[in-house]
């Protein structure tokens, strides 16, 4: 890690070897003899804490501050955010729910609080001076892809990182879009979104990938192998630079957009079932860093998830979990979220609503959220993100105009 601008005036860490509480203190007075924190490891030790509570530590000293405001602090701690236990790093759900191509409400809520407390409704805090009409498209280490007029010949796309009010420069994307996806290139430190784009005079879409930086750039690559079935978001998969998607010729496989070298590979969804030969429109996810899939198959009994132990490597798929049909549920497709403990946090695409299951005791509930629709008429979004300290490129300074305030209920 480089080190900070003012590593010189750095002032050294002192703490008593039998009080490790001072250990956050930038002053300790003591008549015993002190020791020295070494960067390296004063650094390991902040990456453990949340971003609220880093946010707060950047007034303790300029070169701490300094040091929490660098993108490569930020970049090490949104990596260890998202494989740290859950119950630390507090991830978070945020949703949007529209009707008649109408963004309506537009929020977050925390998932520990929804695990914990399925019975009671969740406390959901809206997302207010929101960007007219955008709506979620994904997110990527803390920064949601906000999509505008995703339903028009006029769309643009921006980034926000939902804790500290940060947004990119907003992207003008001319013509319909037909699939996209968003992810980060870790090699070249980007954040990237593919777009397959249709215009009004041309007669085949193109394949595009727009690059969020100081200097936007927009470059036409290799049509995208075949069509995409299902979901229409790609799918990116944490550490192997990918976006993936589903399509179906013979057979379903996986396309897969290397996110740095910027060219299509393909692999096969072979999900070898013995009791259940056949499924039906696979649903991508990623749950614990993994590429995974949910299935749902003839027989219309169960659900199956499928982890990918090993990225690009067909014979690595795993069935982790099968899950019996529920009466309100049937005949749908589910969405996996996230798996917490013993839950796995999944989304009805058909009901537009978020569902808990139980692995332990094969079981179902379902969550009420404050401030949105009871109707299934309204659909709703969700996508999972961590709270980061990671600042979108080219990012427009908090003001009263760029930057998208929470306000709590």
């Amino acid at each position: 890690m480089e080190q900070p601008h003012d590593y010189d005036e750095r002032k050294p860490l002192r703490v008593t070897s039998n009080t490790p509480k001072l250990l956050l203190s930038s002053t300790v007075t003591s008549s015993q003899p002190l020791l020295v924190l070494p960067d390296e490891l004063l650094t390991e030790v902040l990456t453990r804490l949340p971003a609220r509570l880093l946010l707060r530590l950047r007034s303790v000293c300029r070169s701490w501050r300094t040091l929490i405001s660098s993108s490569q602090f930020a970049n090490y701690h949104i990596q260890r955010s998202i494989a740290a236990d859950p119950s630390l790093s507090g991830p978070r759900v945020a949703f949007h729910h529209s009707f008649e191509f109408n963004c309506i409400t537009f929020g977050d809520f925390s998932l520990q609080s929804l695990v914990e407390n399925p019975s009671e409704p969740t406390e959901v805090v809206l997302f207010e001076e929101r960007p007219r009409c955008h709506e979620i498209n994904s997110s990527c280490n803390g920064l949601l892809c906000m999509h505008g007029g995703a339903h028009s010949l006029n769309n643009s796309v921006m980034l926000w990182n939902p804790y500290t009010g940060l947004t990119s420069q907003s992207l003008k994307i001319r013509g319909f879009i037909w699939n996209s996806g968003f992810g980060y290139d870790h090699v070249n430190d980007k954040y990237k979104l593919v777009a397959v784009v249709k215009q009004m005079r041309e007669r085949k879409p193109q394949t595009r990938i727009y690059t969020f930086c100081g200097n936007p750039s927009m470059r036409t690559i290799q049509d995208m192998p075949c069509g995409v079935v299902g979901d229409e978001t790609g799918v990116f998969v944490p550490g192997t630079a990918t976006l993936n998607w589903v399509c179906q010729h013979m057979e379903y496989l996986v396309i897969s957009l290397d996110l740095v070298k910027e060219t299509f590979s393909e692999f096969s969804l072979s999900l070898k079932d013995p009791d259940n030969k056949t499924f039906d429109f696979p649903q991508l996810c990623v749950l614990r860093n993994c590429l995974a899939a949910c299935v749902s198959h003839d027989e219309k009994t169960h659900w199956s998830v499928w982890l990918m132990e090993e990225y690009g490597v067909p014979q690595s798929w795993t069935k982790f979990a099968s899950i019996s049909c529920h009466p309100s549920l049937s005949g749908h497709h589910l969405r996996p979220l996230y798996i917490w403990e013993n839950y796995v946090l999944m989304a009805a695409a058909a009901y537009s609503k978020i569902v808990l299951y139980n692995l332990d005791h094969d079981g179902f509930e379902f969550p009420v959220l404050e401030h949105t629709p009871p109707s299934n008429k309204l659909g709703l979004y969700f996508c999972i993100y961590h709270e980061s300290l990671v600042s979108p490129p080219y990012r427009s300074l908090p003001s009263t105009s760029s930057q998208i305030q929470l306000i709590k209920p």
